[in-house]
């Protein structure tokens, strides 16, 4: 009990640690020429000349009901490809996702900022520069998308969303959370931080620690970017943190979810 205690401890408040990798991390994935965070999918609206703003316009349309990756232009010169979900009649952008555990979430900061793995296939982030893009434009309303062992699912929102510009590293900008009689909010402690990884470190080493690209704030109470741990429920971390994929109120911080999506949409 003391050393649940005292890990749960250090995966809230950090801890001190010395310039070297943890034991039991791993090697983060080197920066590529080129990084695709829905690399697989085939762009629905590839053929389509139409250049649609966003997802709801090509709702719209008529032409399209099936989920997928769309290129899509809000308002800018250059298009972006973003993965679309269609719902109940309303769109939403998927921002990141873990399901099946195949892309590795240890990234460095490049691929955080560029996007990395197959978000169609259940396992990617779509990157910084595009998230941002979506909510510039927006979409500010976060919904977080959760499932345990026993497939009890939890579903959260938070109606502002927002990030800060990249010279501040893409700082957090969070509140208004819509899901308190759901689950406490366990977000906003990340609230005005800036975006750290494995090679543009926070200050209190928590992106070593964690092993995973997030905005710490010594450390965090959920980190949907964590380790994807293939037997789900409960586990031991390698190091003295915690890094699993967790929601500290809901299942605790050693408990590893099965899976977590994150998606914006308008209010």
């Amino acid at each position: 009990m003391f050393l649940y205690l005292t890990l749960c401890a250090l995966a809230v408040i950090g801890a001190q640690a010395s310039d070297q990798r943890p034991f039991g991390s791993v090697e983060y994935e080197q920066p590529t020429a080129k990084v695709e965070p829905l690399s697989g999918d085939n762009i629905l609206n590839e053929a389509d000349h139409t250049k649609y703003q966003d997802c709801d316009e090509i709702l719209a349309s008529g032409s399209y009901k099936k989920a997928g990756a769309y290129r899509i232009y809000l308002n800018q010169s250059e298009p972006i490809v973003v993965f679309c979900a269609f719902e109940l009649g309303a769109t939403s952008y998927v921002i990141s996702i873990q399901k099946y555990g195949r892309v590795s979430f240890v990234q460095n900061y490049y691929n955080y900022e560029w996007g990395f793995g197959n978000i169609g296939g259940g396992d990617g982030w779509l990157g910084l520069r595009n998230i941002k893009a979506l909510t510039d434009a927006g979409n500010n309303v976060l919904t977080v998308t959760m499932q345990d062992c026993n497939n009890v699912i939890r579903t959260l929102a938070w109606n502002h969303f927002s990030l800060g510009s990249p010279a501040s590293r893409y700082t957090l900008y969070v509140n208004s959370f819509a899901s308190g009689h759901v689950l406490p909010d366990d977000l906003s402690h990340n609230n005005g931080m800036p975006f750290s990884t494995i090679d543009r470190q926070d200050v209190n080493n928590c992106a070593v620690q964690m092993r995973a690209g997030w905005w710490y704030n010594y450390c965090t109470y959920t980190l949907p970017t964590g380790k994807y741990y293939p037997l789900c429920g409960p586990y031991t971390p390698p190091g003295g943190f915690y890094d699993g994929m967790f929601y500290k109120d809901w299942r605790g911080f050693g408990y590893s979810l099965r899976f977590f999506r994150m998606a914006l949409s308008r209010y």
